[in-house]
């Protein structure tokens, strides 16, 4: 029987080292050679090309690691905990996400629209072919749903007024293009109740003649402001904030940035059906009631025990919403992006 060690072992043979060594730098260059076509993308995809053994001469390894699980924090909010609902207008079926965390149920009823959402710009997107913002078109009088466009929020306690200890905050973002009443009532931005007593609801509203209410009922008083006629115009982009301390029965309203001076309106008509508790945007909640909100809708947000402060407001404006106020390198991840900050 032949002895099988040596043909497994490098020989001597100074002749055997030159052919194993040109065989070895052969092989590199080969190597090197197939490496080189797969980066070449005509080379790739030409007619004839060997896709198989040029692939298998190149290592595929991620440069760029991006880690798509985190956050997006609001710039205005360092308290994140407090955040119990915020959505978007932006939609790819019946519901909205929920970007929170607490996974709040959104449906989107009726048949509204995505549109661009200039002029408003998130200040985190570059580039000619980005779009700024997307915002959701509902109740244009075009629709045959039109005031049946809106957004239902199943009711949860993190969306209550009761069971509150410090107070409230609410921020939207909207255009309205239609200050009309509609049979008797004003357009509706978000209503809520919490009982069937109602012992605990929150209501906000834009009237004819552009002013805005926000009414507060807790524990069966209501606590109610209002600013003055103008302060809201059609076509126009506007950030309200809505806050509500319970310390003193405080309430601001916030339009672009500004306090305004508010004065009392009175107790509002609420929705009539009062076994209906979730939160609804853009109609007085359920129930034959007009008041539905006609414009572009871009952003709603909710927290609960948290009252957000003049400062924070001012750094969330849309003028001041720069790459530097927003914290954390944070990634920003919509139904449409992905921006990194």
């Amino acid at each position: 029987m032949s002895d099988i060690k040596g043909l497994r072992e490098i020989s001597n043979d100074p002749f055997g080292k030159l052919l194993t060594a040109l065989s070895k730098k052969f092989s590199a260059f080969l190597a090197k050679d197939q490496a080189e076509l797969v980066e070449n993308p005509e080379d790739i995809y030409g007619d004839g090309q060997d896709v198989e053994s040029a692939l298998k001469y190149h290592n595929f390894v991620m440069s760029k690691k991006f880690n798509l699980t985190t956050q997006y924090y609001s710039p205005s909010e360092p308290d994140y905990d407090k955040l119990t609902l915020w959505i978007k207008g932006r939609n790819l079926g019946v519901t909205t996400k929920d970007w929170s965390g607490f996974e709040n149920v959104a449906l989107i009823y009726g048949d509204p629209i995505l549109v661009d959402g200039a002029p408003f710009d998130y200040g985190i997107h570059d580039g000619v072919l980005n779009t700024k913002s997307i915002a959701l078109r509902v109740n244009r009088p075009t629709s045959p749903l039109v005031n049946n466009e809106y957004i239902q929020v199943t009711d949860n306690a993190n969306l209550q007024v009761s069971g509150t200890t410090v107070g409230l905050s609410y921020f939207m973002r909207f255009k309205i293009s239609d200050l009309a009443g509609q049979g008797g009532y004003n357009r509706t931005l978000f209503e809520k109740i919490d009982g069937d007593t109602v012992q605990d609801a929150v209501v906000a509203i834009v009237t004819p003649s552009g002013q805005v209410r926000f009414h507060v009922k807790r524990s069966g008083v209501f606590y109610n402001w209002q600013t003055a006629g103008g302060t809201i115009a059609i076509d126009t982009v506007y950030e309200v904030w809505f806050t509500f301390t319970q310390s003193g029965s405080v309430g601001h309203i916030y339009v672009n940035n500004v306090d305004k001076t508010l004065t009392d309106p009175g107790n509002p008509t609420l929705q009539s059906d009062v076994t209906n508790h979730d939160l609804w945007l853009f109609q007085r909640g359920k129930g034959p009631e007009a008041g539905f909100f006609y414009g572009d809708f871009y952003d709603f947000m909710m927290f609960k025990n948290k009252v957000v402060t003049s400062t924070e407001v001012s750094r969330h404006y849309t003028n001041k919403w720069t790459l530097a106020n927003i914290p954390f390198g944070q990634v920003l991840i919509s139904n449409y992006s992905c921006s990194v900050v």
